[in-house]
């Protein structure tokens, strides 16, 4: 009976191993239709973008005009042309490999090329282009390099002159290419050719078990070094302080009370400070807690990676090499090479949602239980809100693939019903999961959320052409490409021949995530975003790559065995990279040099934040302007909120500059500047209107408080607005007196001067914290006049054709200065006194700047109130005394 049972056993074995391998005719003849239809697609996408470049010819200068009419930060460079060009790629390649694979299944002459010597020279032609691209690609200049044609966009673009010096330089590919090209990875490949096809290593010396055991471990120690690395009490550089307070500042604000979606709350990245905020609200916010809860998700994702990888890979070793190099090209390769950042906005942020997605999608294919169905759904739904950028790609690939696999019922037959339904529930789930989201908000803040606002970052990127960049032709963005396309192809076939299984989903679902991405590099075409980017199509080229070593792993078919070898090439760098770069592992989690480097400032940051802390209340709105990269860590789960949100650094839009400076206008909240910190060019018209209407309250060693201003601009005006005034300028301290203050601040054009003038100022004089806080002015470096207060004295700057002259005035009162301008000299009146007369040895030259009134031209702010302003002909000793007693009655 048990020889019995052992011979049944036998037979089931022969006959399954049988059924597994594939004619080497028959291998050949697919190799062949895989090529003729890529090719076929490629040679007539390249006909159709030809076709595209001649007769599209978009108005860029109208669509900048269109941009420069929604932002304001002017990186604006509209790519409607390679944007039409890379879409048209996707449909037209897509559809082309569908067509032509059905074509060439049909064609006899497919099998006469498979079975002569035609197909050798097709096979050595495919491998030597290979190698050809990847050479080709990485050799390629960077032109983002300095002095490469683009502006640089980070230090490694100083490192890096080609595409391969930028990734390598300082690394051990770079520094050990041939090592690894003709001795190492010719290694790998043995022990996969010899050592487990021929010599069966896997059975024979138990490699089966230890493998996976040694996966475990180093996974394990790779993503707990990520946790470590990524957790900390203070951002101790300043690559990292801007990422960092780029998604840690929402945070901060909805710790506090502030919910997003409301009063125009938005930021870069979506709804994850509002998802996350029950976990703070639970632990309490601090910049240490922030970053242990989104390292701690960096990590999640790459746990998720590797059981996606390790539950659809059957070779250990392949599984080995395809995570590492997950995780070293996307993650470590920047921080072996740059200042370290965490980049939480990628990996904690969006590189989550793909993650997640793949893994219940692997689990609800494998089982189809509805809860896993639905759980995904509702999941995928949310990580919308989350980001609603990576969010919607990951949603349409779920659907998509989920409407894949039930693509065919069980008789084969077109699935309609299934279609159809997936459908529905995928309109049902959204509008479920946003109207639950709008129930929450309601319920804790008594407020709906304007669910516009999501999407606006997303519509003003896709309107403007914000940030983008242009992309390199010749790229390694080619391999990605070609990446997906035998992704996209090997899921087309599967559904052709009605052979959709687990596999072919997988690989779909990640195909899909894929495109996504490439489809963000397109945008922002520089190599950092490429390289962060790629994590999914080298899990993709992983699966393709064990799918193809379980087609050969037996049987030797040597065209199949070169496209193995091209990806062990592909992927065995990583783990030599990984354990060569352990010292810098062991450095990147203790920053022990970066936290040395950044006790100062850590120091100057926690004083401030105290400052800030004892001025103030929880729950009170505030005003902060400082450095951006600072604003996040003021905020640090203080619970102070900001009374203008969205942060700086997630204002993109007019409207946002105009409420912010109707906000500071209308409201009396504290504001704390740090003036010497604070100087982006768009907030000029905000910091005018403090300007106009804050006088300073308090101060440390660099930050302000500053109060809504107590002392009133008086009403009367004292200066005669006659028709022989070339200005004549009164402000008061209403909304419309300050609107117009910070409009003149931002300069008045065509004023001109005659040889003989007379400017005449009524202001209250008093301290001061710009370099020049100029009354009134145009001066230049060679022209022009000014009169500014100088800081931290009582002197006031009288300033002609670019030199000057320090003269002392009054401090903390109201002064009436007049200054009459002559061809030889300058007279300079105090409160209806002459006080001065400087000699001049040439005229006033007229300068071509606007004139300016408290302000010049950037960032010298006057900080009080200023009255009256008026320029006229010269002004004699009896009319100035007339003013001033005029002013004396007025008791100010």
């Amino acid at each position: 009976m048990k020889s019995k049972i052992k011979n049944t056993k036998k037979t089931e074995s022969i006959n399954l191993k049988t059924e597994i391998q594939i004619p080497d005719n028959q291998l050949k003849e697919e190799f062949t239709r895989w090529f003729l239809s890529i090719f076929s697609s490629l040679i007539i996408y390249f006909i159709i973008a030809k076709l595209i470049i001649k007769v599209y010819h978009p108005d860029i200068n109208s669509l900048i005009e269109l941009a420069n009419s929604y932002t304001f930060l002017g990186s604006v460079r509209p790519e409607p042309l390679e944007s039409m060009l890379f879409r048209a790629g996707i449909v037209t390649i897509s559809l082309g490999l569908w067509g032509f694979y059905i074509l060439y299944s049909k064609l006899n002459f497919v099998k006469h090329i498979a079975k002569n010597i035609a197909f050798n020279f097709i096979s050595i032609l495919l491998i030597i282009g290979l190698f050809a691209l990847i050479y080709i690609d990485f050799s390629s200049p960077n032109p983002f390099a300095d002095g490469g044609g683009e502006q640089p966009q980070n230090s490694r673009d100083y490192e890096g002159k080609t595409n391969f010096d930028f990734f390598f330089k300082g690394l051990f590919l770079y520094n050990n290419l041939l090592l690894y090209c003709l001795i190492l990875q010719p290694l790998i490949a043995y022990v996969f050719f010899i050592g487990f096809r021929k010599k069966d290593w896997l059975t024979k010396i138990n490699l089966k078990k230890y493998l996976p055991i040694f996966n475990y471990a180093f996974a394990g120690a790779i993503i707990l070094s990520i946790i470590l690395m990524s957790t900390f009490y203070f951002p101790y550089t300043f690559e990292n302080k801007y990422n960092f307070n780029a998604v840690y500042y929402s945070m901060t604000q909805v710790y506090s009370g502030a919910p997003m979606l409301v009063d125009g709350f938005i930021n870069t990245y979506g709804l994850y400070p509002q998802l996350l905020n029950p976990i703070f609200q639970i632990i309490g916010l601090n910049v240490f807690k922030f970053s242990l809860v989104m390292a701690l998700i960096s990590g999640l994702c790459f746990v998720f990676n590797f059981v996606y990888l390790k539950r659809h890979i059957k070779n250990p070793l392949i599984l080995l090499l395809g995570f590492t190099t997950i995780v070293l090209f996307p993650f470590y390769i920047f921080k072996f090479t740059t200042p370290f950042d965490t980049a939480f906005g990628f990996h904690a942020v969006r590189y989550i949602i793909p993650s997640t997605l793949a893994i219940l999608a692997s689990f609800y294919f494998t089982k189809r239980s509805k809860i896993i169905y639905w759980f995904t759904y509702i999941t995928s739904g949310f990580f919308i809100l989350w980001n609603p950028e990576v969010g919607m790609i990951c949603y349409i690939a779920w659907v998509v693939t989920i409407i894949y696999s039930d693509f065919y019922n069980s008789e084969n037959k077109l699935n309609i019903k299934k279609i159809l339904l997936h459908l529905l529930n995928s309109v049902i789930n959204l509008i479920v999961v946003f109207n639950l989201f709008k129930f929450i908000l309601l319920f804790f803040y008594g407020k709906t959320p304007e669910f516009s606002l999501l999407f606006e970052h997303i519509i003003l990127f896709g309107k403007t052409g914000f940030s983008l960049l242009p992309m390199s032709l010749i790229h390694p963005w080619n391999i990605s490409a070609l990446i997906l396309i035998l992704g996209v192809f090997y899921s087309i076939i599967k559904l052709y021949k009605k052979e959709v299984d687990i596999k072919a989903t997988i690989i779909l679902l990640t195909s899909i995530i894929s495109l996504g991405f490439l489809v963000y590099f397109q945008g922002r075409s520089h190599n950092w975003p490429f390289a962060v980017t790629t994590g999914f199509s080298i899990m993709l080229l992983t699966l393709l790559g064990d799918e193809l070593w379980d087609k050969i792993k037996s049987k030797s078919t040597p065209i199949l065995d070169a496209l193995f070898y091209v990806f062990l090439f592909l992927v065995s760098f990583s783990i030599f990279e990984i354990f060569y770069g352990t010292k810098k592992i062991d450095e990147l989690v203790y920053q022990k040099n970066d936290k040395i480097k950044q006790k100062e400032e850590e120091n100057y940051i926690k004083n401030n934040e105290s400052f800030i802390i004892n001025n103030t209340k929880e729950k009170e709105k505030i005003h902060l302007f400082t450095a951006t990269q600072y604003q996040s860590l003021y905020f640090n789960g203080n619970k102070r909120i900001a009374a203008f949100n969205p942060g700086e650094i997630d204002m993109l839009m007019h409207s946002h500059l105009k409420v912010m400076e109707k906000t500071i206008i209308d409201s009396s909240f504290s504001v704390f500047l740090e003036p010497k910190l604070c100087k982006s060019p768009y907030l000029q018209r905000s910091l005018a209107a403090v300007a106009a209407s804050y006088s300073i309250e308090k101060s440390n060693q660099s930050m302000l408080l500053l109060k809504k201003r107590k002392l009133k601009t008086p009403i009367t005006a004292f200066f005669n607005d006659s028709n022989e005034s070339i200005l004549y300028k009164k402000y008061n301290d209403d909304t419309t007196g300050i609107i117009e203050r910070v409009n003149d601040s931002q300069g008045i054009a065509d004023v001109k001067l005659p040889s003989e003038f007379s400017v005449n100022l009524l202001f209250y004089s008093q301290n001061q914290i710009y370099e020049y806080p100029t009354l009134i002015g145009n001066m230049d470096g060679t022209s022009g006049f000014m009169i500014a207060k100088r800081p931290n004295t009582n002197n006031c700057f009288f300033g002609i054709n670019g030199k000057g002259y320090d003269i002392p005035m009054l401090n903390d009162k109201w002064l009436y200065c007049v200054v009459n301008y002559y061809p030889n000299r300058i007279e300079i009146f105090q409160n209806g006194n002459l006080i001065n007369t400087l000699p001049l040895t040439e005229s006033l030259k007229n300068s071509t700047n606007k004139l300016y009134i408290g302000n010049l031209g950037y960032l010298n702010f006057y900080l009080g109130s200023i009255s009256e302003v008026a320029i006229s002909k010269p002004k004699t000793l009896q009319e100035v005394q007339e003013t001033w007693l005029k002013i004396e009655k007025e008791k100010l």
